[in-house]
């Protein structure tokens, strides 16, 4: 097995002990979700879903509870109009359907969980069941049984998910992945707030001032020593080779770096309502950002893959059952 789902199972064990509350009285064995896949049925319990529920809990409790005291899962903390609460199990039943739909296509890309990989997972769900106290355990809802499917779930998930980035990954081309690097340099035209915190608008000195520095800077022939002369701040950005769109850098700049070389800088380029940018083209090519840009794109495939694997299942909940599954302190 791997270190990432023994550390989990280490994680269980210390979240339980944080746990509060009771938990509201029913049959674990009752249906919670039923699964069609078009070839066959299945069905998830009650029992289980309160348990990853409770898990998910407690892992809140422990790093957030100390932050938004015990009303916090009746609270909107997201500002989404939902509460924590409600957000927590929605959560949980994505993430129960995710797996699920690893597990089932594990076979389509060859994943199968060795001996010692299912026995390190027996050994982890045992371990957990005897490190933790009656009473816990039964707040949690836990079972050996459920802590060995959680992290046998959460194994399958990771597997498959590695494998289909990396089939994914064989249709990505360099060119959609080939990231340039620019360092850049902003002299802020937008104006400088005062001790009361107001906006005051540069005169036109003021101006001429910070176009002469920038101008400064785009002539100089060490860029780096010229920044730190002029006691700006200068900073880097990643985008990719031929971009027409970017939701985040001014297209001009894009467009300026498009026509530059390795080292080159550029001449002063002035944003409307931004301010003066000099920038200086450090990789044709970058290694480092180009493979983040690969990743996105194989995450993004997968993405995909999973909600096609989401429309081809009928993934039905029985909302009435979920609803007694609580996950305040108060959940009696």
């Amino acid at each position: 097995m791997n270190k990432k789902y023994l550390t989990s199972a280490c994680a269980l064990a210390l979240a339980a002990t944080t746990l509060t509350g009771c938990g509201d009285s029913f049959n674990p064995d009752a249906t919670l979700v039923k699964i069609n896949t078009g070839d066959s049925t299945d069905t998830i319990t009650l029992g289980y879903g309160n348990f990853v529920a409770r898990y998910q809990q407690a892992m809140y409790d422990q790093f957030l509870m100390a932050y938004y005291g015990e009303d916090m899962w009746t609270s909107d903390l997201s500002g989404s109009g939902s509460t924590l609460q409600e957000e927590t199990k929605d959560g949980v039943l994505e993430d129960m359907e995710a797996q699920y739909l690893t597990k089932l296509h594990a076979a389509d890309y060859g994943v199968e969980l060795s001996d010692e990989q299912t026995t390190a997972i027996a050994d982890a769900a045992a371990e957990f069941i005897a490190d933790n106290s009656e009473e816990t355990l039964e707040e949690m809802g836990a079972t050996e049984e459920y802590v060995q499917q959680y992290l046998e779930y959460r194994t399958y998930y990771s597997l498959v998910k590695a494998a289909a980035m990396e089939a994914a990954d064989a249709d990505i081309t360099d060119d959609e992945a080939w990231m340039r690097t620019f360092t850049y340099v902003v002299f802020d035209t937008t104006g400088s707030i005062d001790d009361d915190g107001n906006l005051v608008e540069y005169t036109d000195d003021e101006l001429a001032s910070l176009k002469e520095q920038a101008e400064s800077l785009a002539a100089a022939e060490d860029f780096d020593a010229e920044v730190e002369s002029l006691g700006v701040t200068s900073s880097t950005y990643s985008y990719l080779k031929g971009e027409e769109e970017d939701s985040t850098m001014d297209m001009s700049l894009i467009t300026a770096a498009e026509s530059l070389a390795e080292g080159e800088v550029s001449a002063v380029i002035e944003v409307e309502d931004a301010g003066y940018y000099v920038i200086r083209m450090d990789a044709d090519h970058d290694e480092d950002a180009s493979a983040s840009k690969r990743e996105e794109l194989q995450e993004t495939a997968f993405e995909d893959l999973m909600d096609s694997w989401i429309d081809s299942i009928e993934w039905t909940v029985n909302e009435k059952a979920w609803e007694r599954v609580k996950t305040q302190a108060e959940n009696k």
